[in-house]
């Protein structure tokens, strides 16, 4: 089962990259960074953790993996973190929100509301601060190399 939801993933990945004209020859790349996002997503919040840490997680791995990617092959890093990111967002939630809204249900409209804008707000912070250190540690290693140069 747990095969399928990767397959699932790798071709929602890859849908959004065509959608967004990215190069065939980046697309597994891209689709790739959205498997390993969601993977440790998915086994993080298996473990028990809240699944706002598992996408925080999940969305920090996608920004490293986008920007290891962006240096190897030369290309940017939006190019394989815009399809990498979007496994991760809470869309089950998003519409179960809007279900209990439209239901009557405020109480549990509120809880999930909140637990979606949380949820998007840790995809989005977990990305930054991946690209943010990212850089930070390529900009002290190249700064250590030109010193001793």
């Amino acid at each position: 089962m747990l095969f399928i939801k990767i397959l699932a993933v790798f071709a929602m990945s890859s849908a959004i990259g065509v959608l967004y004209r990215i190069p065939r020859s980046l697309l597994v790349y891209a689709s790739a960074t959205g498997v390993a996002g969601w993977t440790l997503m998915y086994f993080v919040a298996q473990s028990g953790i809240s699944t706002i840490m598992a996408n925080f997680l999940g969305s920090m791995a996608v920004g490293l993996v986008a920007e290891l990617l962006a240096r190897i092959l030369k290309k940017p890093a939006t190019i394989f973190t815009v399809p990498g990111f979007i496994p991760l967002v809470p869309g089950r939630e998003a519409y179960t929100t809007m279900r209990f809204m439209v239901e009557g249900q405020f109480n549990e409209g509120v809880a999930m509301g909140m637990l979606t804008l949380l949820t998007g707000g840790a995809i989005a912070f977990g990305i930054f601060v991946s690209s943010t250190l990212y850089r930070i540690l390529r900009m002290s290693t190249d700064y250590q190399v030109e010193s001793r140069g």
